[in-house]
């Protein structure tokens, strides 16, 4: 357990600021995370956009310029992995039924990599080397490397690769129950987590002996709550790749 983040709440109660969703869900987990066990769950259809062509055609676009080795063909790769990275992004969020929301507010492709740092969908580090590789790949006025596109292709598959298993959790976890026995009463408390496609919404609840029957959620109208209810989703669904939960109790403190 994070004391200094359990603090850090516990001190905004103090002071009288109401806690958030997120402030609840981070200490609720912080505290119960370790005891938890996966009691089932159900997978939802997932709705993939009807793009002509598909972040792995454009890698494949990209694969051919580069073999010509000329000029054009440097320049016309870089393109490739661009709209490579793009197309993923989109398909990421119209499989989670963000695309309107995010289009709606016109938010370009800075903040959706925002987005899925805070999501823990990629890497900050991951995020930064492959931010200054794109930047210079597509707003200087120079012929690029074959080095430097060779790491901006191995990066942007990376990417693509990523996205797609974040698409496939939802037809695997798209809820998810867990559940514990109270060491001291015996009694069963409950957590569930289902992300509601149709809103789009987090929805939780949890059940136990302290707090009785708790219901919160998160929508993308507040896209930082969102994002860390997204970040939960996907830690939880993690739970049978990893045999310690130190991993997943490390990541929900951030």
């Amino acid at each position: 357990m994070n004391t200094r983040t359990l603090s850090a709440i516990t001190e905004k109660h103090i002071r009288g600021e109401k806690m958030t969703n997120r402030d609840k869900l981070k200490t609720f987990l912080l505290n119960n995370v370790e005891i938890m066990e996966h009691d089932g769950g159900a997978g939802t259809s997932i709705k993939y956009p009807s793009f002509e062509l598909t972040s792995r055609d454009f890698l494949e676009f990209a694969e051919i310029e580069l073999s010509k080795l000329d000029n054009a063909g440097l320049i016309n790769c870089v393109s490739h992995i661009k709209r490579a990275m793009d197309c993923q992004l989109d398909s990421f969020l119209y499989a989670y039924n963000l695309y309107k929301p995010f289009k709606d507010r016109k938010l370009g492709i800075d903040k959706k990599l925002d987005f899925l740092n805070e999501a823990g969908v990629f890497s900050s580090r991951s995020l930064s080397r492959l931010n200054i590789i794109r930047n210079k790949m597509e707003h200087e006025y120079e012929v690029p490397k074959i080095q430097d596109i060779e790491i901006y292709f191995d990066l942007v598959s990376a990417f693509v690769s990523i996205l797609e298993r974040h698409i496939l959790i939802l037809d695997v976890y798209g809820s998810s129950n867990y559940r514990w026995n109270n060491t001291h009463n015996g009694r069963i408390s409950r957590f569930s987590i289902y992300y509601n496609l149709a809103v789009p919404r987090i929805e939780i609840e949890w059940e136990t002996q302290e707090d009785g029957e708790v219901e919160i959620s998160a929508e993308i109208t507040d896209i930082n709550e969102f994002s860390y209810f997204l970040r939960v989703f996907f830690l939880l669904s993690q739970f049978y790749v990893h045999s310690s939960k130190r991993y997943i109790i490390t990541q929900l403190q951030k």
